[in-house]
């Protein structure tokens, strides 16, 4: 912070006021008449510089509690404006009943915190599922504005349209009460496609001294894809996934594209296990799995990367 010159002039003449005290000390002792002018100066100065001084104080404590309080208003600001409407399944009825409820938001708030506002002062049985609430879990996936997203990635005032957001439950699971899906078969077609490192030598990964090494050049091939946080959304932007059930979906396919091109994995039946109708060969490539991802995953890309994988092998064999 660049200081002024009234506060300069405020810092030096405190630090001469040792050596003008003495002075003012030698001059009443020996001559107060020689010194009488100085005395009066020096008085002045040091009345002049110290009014000068806390009028500075003042003015920059002001503009500092000003810009706190300006700063503090606008990151605290709230707005009962805005509206949420909560597409939940009615496990009664069977069917998905939309609701909607005022809530109070900030620039900061994500969906999130809005649905679970709404848990806790107007609508308590609502059902949705959460965990570590900053993107790294994936258990907050629902389907927001009409697109999957995670709830707690997503700020509630940049997609309210005309101040009203609407949250739905995932399409492409079955649906187990309001925004709540569920996931079993999800994981049943994760673990299909041996989502893991397959040796040749089983005893040798329980066994091993020394670790697997690997090239940066073989790393990166399928690192880009090793970012999958499970969160279904692909699946569910999928319109293959959506409308035919047997179909493993892009969540799946795109991890066995993640270990089939880890240098370290040596399994031969990966490829043959997907290569069928509702496997690779059900892939339309729409695009909408990879635009849906919010780690930044190409599934659409690992799919057709695995085609021309899987065409490879063939022609060996």
């Amino acid at each position: 912070m660049r200081t002024s010159k009234y506060f300069a002039f405020f810092y030096l003449s405190m630090g001469f006021l040792p050596l003008l005290f003495f002075l003012l000390l030698v001059s009443t002792v020996y001559n107060y008449i020689y010194y009488k002018e100085l005395l009066v100066l020096t008085g002045v100065d040091l009345i002049v510089f110290s009014v000068l001084g806390l009028l500075e104080i003042y003015k920059r404590t002001e503009k500092i509690k000003t810009n706190t309080l300006v700063k503090n208003y606008i990151n605290t600001v709230k707005s009962n404006d805005y509206s949420i409407i909560v597409g939940g399944f009615d496990t009664k009825s069977k069917e998905i009943k939309q609701k909607q409820y005022k809530v109070n938001v900030n620039k900061y708030t994500s969906v999130l915190d809005v649905l679970l506002q709404v848990k806790k002062k107007q609508q308590n049985s609502l059902a949705v599922r959460y965990s570590c609430r900053m993107g790294i879990c994936g258990s907050c996936g629902m389907v927001i504005n009409g697109k999957p997203a995670l709830a707690c990635e997503t700020n509630f005032m940049k997609v309210s349209k005309d101040k009203v957001v609407t949250a739905e439950p995932m399409q492409a699971h079955p649906i187990v009460k309001d925004l709540v899906t569920e996931f079993k078969d999800f994981f049943d077609k994760h673990s299909s496609v041996e989502p893991h490192l397959i040796r040749e030598n089983v005893k040798e990964q329980m066994t091993g001294k020394t670790p697997y090494d690997q090239k940066p050049s073989e790393t990166n091939k399928f690192l880009p894809y090793s970012y999958c946080i499970m969160c279904g959304l692909c699946n569910d932007a999928c319109p293959v996934a959506n409308s035919n059930p047997e179909f493993l979906g892009p969540q799946a396919l795109s991890q066995a594209y993640r270990y089939q091109m880890d240098s370290r994995d040596q399994s031969e039946g990966r490829l043959t296990a997907i290569d069928k109708l509702t496997g690779l060969w059900g892939c339309e490539f729409a695009g909408a799995c990879s635009k849906a991802c919010p780690k930044g995953v190409d599934p659409a890309s690992a799919i057709q990367l695995l085609k021309l994988s899987t065409v490879e092998d063939d022609l060996k064999k």
